[in-house]
C-alpha cells in the first residue's frame, strides 16, 4: 500500500471542505495530524489549480497573502 505525503494529505482535506465553508491551516493540521499550519500554507502555495485554496484561512479569518 502506498502511503500519501503530507501535502497529498492536505490536499484531501481542503477538497472535502464544503462549498461556502472555510477551514484554517491549524485546523487542516490538526486534522492530519501534524503540529504545523505553516506546512499547511506550504502546501497551499503550491497547490494545483484544483485545489479550491480559498477555502482554506489564517486564524483571523482572512486568505493569506504572500
Amino acid at each position: 500500500m502506498e502511503k500519501k505525503s503530507i501535502h497529498e494529505k492536505i490536499f484531501a482535506v481542503v477538497r472535502d471542505i464544503p462549498q461556502g465553508k472555510v477551514c484554517t491551516y491549524g485546523q487542516i493540521a490538526n486534522i492530519i495530524g501534524i503540529k504545523s499550519a505553516r506546512v499547511v500554507g506550504y502546501a497551499m502555495a503550491a497547490a494545483p489549480f484544483d485545489i479550491p485554496w480559498h477555502r482554506v484561512v489564517n486564524s483571523k479569518g482572512m486568505i493569506g497573502i504572500r
